[in-house]
């Protein structure tokens, strides 16, 4: 069990300092991401900790009921996690008096037992409930009741920002989700500072390591997006086979560049990506290669797959006869290669980032109105 719990912490210390590295690097263009980069950071260097003390004890000792070192570290991350969602909107800096404010109370309590750790007081052996009432009037206790109620605090924040962030700075609906699930996770830690289990433990890493994937995948998400596809490459001529077999000698990356070739050559000459039925194996047969040799032209371009490829040159076809007036109905998609309109708007707006219909009305030419006929 100690070796599950150690691999464990070492996989939510990894992912934790990926992350943070990652947005670090977008900090660089976009100050936002910076108050998330040193959360996530933070929370790396605890379970640093965390691993440290694992792997240099054999034997996991049983912490007994609200033990300072768990509270300690629900408080910490309690507070970490309900401003989390508040860099998405606005830089971590802009905020550091009230951010001061807010931490104040764990601040002092975190400082308190610094002290007493410090100077070497004993704690109060606290295993079962009753052992609570016998040692209530002990300043420990009393310390270990109060950081439990302002970690509540904390996590009541956790499922309250983000709704009122959805709300009033109209940021995805899906930020509530992570702060629900975040809530619920941190309520779970709860569970474990009275009811101390290593299974329970190593289930609660997992837990909040994915969920921070989540949020950490969300803000990656517009990033990713706004990625620009590769250009089309306009082919006059296609490469002859011989130039195609010794390319595949000489050079390898020229190899693939004449073989996309070939490709943009029969998609843009006979374009049978305006047939519905149009698929990689027919693309295969017309551009003459196997399906691994043209997946692999066609990602050393930039490509994602063979379906994105073909999808692309539909959109594009589509966008210009709308641009043109030759499309004014969205029934029209089936003459640019779509099975139906949902597929057309769905591609359409992942491949140009707008609305098809929004589009359309943009680009809708004004009726003329009839002359009126005077006798």
């Amino acid at each position: 069990m100690r070796t599950l719990v150690l691999v464990t912490v070492e996989f939510a210390a990894a992912t934790h300092f990926m992350m943070s590295l990652v947005m670090f690097y977008l900090a660089r263009r976009s100050v936002q991401f910076l108050s998330q980069a040193w959360i996530m950071l933070l929370i790396c260097l605890m379970y640093c900790a965390g691993l440290f003390f694992v792997a240099t004890n054999d034997v996991i000792p049983q912490p007994g009921i609200m033990h300072p070192v768990l509270l300690i570290y629900l408080l910490a991350c309690s507070y970490l996690l309900s401003i989390y969602p508040l860099g998405l909107c606005m830089p971590g800096y802009l905020q550091w008096g009230r951010m001061w404010g807010y931490a104040a109370p764990a601040l002092v309590l975190i400082f308190i037992y610094s002290i007493g750790a410090a100077v070497g007081s004993n704690l109060a052996n606290v295993y079962t409930f009753n052992d609570i009432f016998d040692s209530f009037l002990s300043g420990d206790v009393v310390l270990r009741i109060i950081a439990l109620l302002l970690s509540g605090y904390y996590i009541v924040n956790i499922f309250r920002l983000p709704h009122t962030l959805v709300k009033n700075m109209q940021l995805p609906n899906d930020l509530i989700a992570y702060g629900s699930a975040l809530g619920l996770v941190s309520l779970l830690f709860v569970v474990l500072t009275i009811r101390f289990d290593l299974v329970l433990l190593t289930i609660y890493m997992l837990l909040f390591t994915a969920v921070n994937m989540f949020l950490f995948f969300r803000i990656l998400r517009p990033t990713v997006e706004a990625i620009s596809y590769p250009d089309f490459r306009q082919v006059e001529t296609p490469p002859t086979r011989e130039e195609i077999t010794q390319s595949e000698v000489d050079d390898f990356n020229e190899a693939n560049l004449h073989r996309f070739e070939v490709m943009e050559y029969v998609m843009q000459h006979d374009k049978p990506f305006l047939d519905c039925g149009f698929n990689r194996e027919r693309l295969c047969r017309l551009a003459g290669f196997n399906r691994h040799m043209v997946l692999q032209s066609l990602r050393s371009q930039g490509y994602n797959d063979i379906h994105e490829y073909i999808m692309r040159y539909r959109v594009a076809a589509m966008k210009s006869a709308v641009e043109g007036g030759k499309m004014t109905d969205i029934k029209q998609v089936v003459d640019y290669g779509f099975r139906s309109s949902k597929t057309a708007s769905t591609s359409f707006e992942r491949y140009e980032g707008g609305d098809l219909m929004v589009f359309m009305d943009k680009h809708k030419k004004p009726e003329t109105p009839a002359d009126d006929i005077s006798e």
